[in-house]
């Protein structure tokens, strides 16, 4: 006991005193306290593990090892270099403080969004405040995959810049704004993608498409209609891409407007909770309606242009 005394428990970070019950990692040698090592259930000093090294007490004298991650920090540091906890909590407040977190996705061990922009690694718990908005809130409001969507709104009110990978708004722009409640955007987009696929229907429909040949009274096979229905096919695939980049910064826009609305309109925190639940979400009703009308409206106009022209 007497090799201990006076070096610190990397868990706790409480000293060795003389009568302490101490035990020690049977591959590399470091000392806790008991407790302390039921409670992680392991060894922490995964540094010495990776170095296949011992521990000395001059190793521990050396800055202050992390009881979460064990990684050296130096003395003058107030959070881990390493994973972000605190260094100079106990064991009982960092744990009092993550319980009041929140978890917004089971990809986070303890409730933090950890965001590491230009190598810069910062934590957010659901108090932090993005572009006047606190996190718990946005959660509240995405929902569904709110993990993706809050590295998203961090970059966008800390950082700047509007461009987001959105895979379902590239995959399927004419619906995907209605799934996510922007109704008048989504309009917009079902819109813009009925018309731009109507040429292509049109040549498809001309050499036959799942089934069913059409005869048109024009002809489909001049270079005329198809450059409209290649300049066609470019546009929808520009329009997907601007969806796919910008789809989580419409939505950012969105749920901050729609938030600071609740906000300043409702009394009571259990109100504004449910009313930003309510608004935000998502609707699968309003997908399949507009995939409904989005194909009406697609189908009904190349069997018109058969009529008309």
């Amino acid at each position: 006991m007497a090799d201990y005394i006076g070096s610190k428990c990397i868990i706790c970070g409480n000293s060795f005193a003389e009568n302490d019950d101490v035990v020690v990692c049977p591959e590399c040698g470091t000392p806790y306290h008991r407790e302390c090592y039921k409670q992680a259930g392991e060894c922490v000093n995964k540094e010495l593990h990776e170095k296949g090294a011992s521990w000395t007490k001059e190793e521990n004298a050396d800055g202050i090892r992390c009881r979460r991650c064990g990684y050296n920090n130096d003395k003058d540091k107030l959070f881990c270099e390493s994973c972000g906890t605190a260094l100079h909590e106990t064991v009982e407040e960092t744990e009092d403080r993550e319980s009041k977190q929140g978890t917004y996705s089971g990809e986070t061990n303890d409730g933090r969004v950890e965001f590491s922009p230009f190598g810069e690694r910062t934590v957010y718990d659901k108090d932090s405040v993005i572009d006047g908005i606190k996190l718990e809130d946005y959660a509240g409001y995405v929902k569904s995959n709110p993990f993706t969507f809050l590295m998203s709104f961090i970059r966008f009110g800390k950082y700047g810049g509007k461009l987001s990978l959105n895979i379902g708004a590239f995959l399927f722009p004419e619906v995907y704004y209605l799934f996510r409640k922007m109704k008048v955007l989504g309009m917009i987009s079902l819109i813009v993608c009925a018309a731009l696929t109507v040429p292509m229907m049109i040549a498809q429909f001309a050499v036959g498409y799942a089934g069913f040949k059409i005869a048109f009274s024009f002809d489909t096979t001049s270079g005329t209609f198809k450059m409209i229905a290649d300049v066609s096919w470019y546009v929808l695939m520009m329009w997907k891409i601007v969806s796919g980049l910008m789809a989580n910064y419409f939505y950012y826009r969105k749920a901050k407007s729609d938030i600071t609305r609740i906000r300043k309109t409702s009394d009571g925190e259990e109100e504004v909770k449910e009313r930003i639940a309510a608004k935000g979400g998502v609707s699968w009703a309003y997908a399949l309606v507009g995939y409904g009308f989005f194909t009406s409206l697609v189908i009904g106009t190349v069997f018109l242009f058969n009529r008309i022209l």
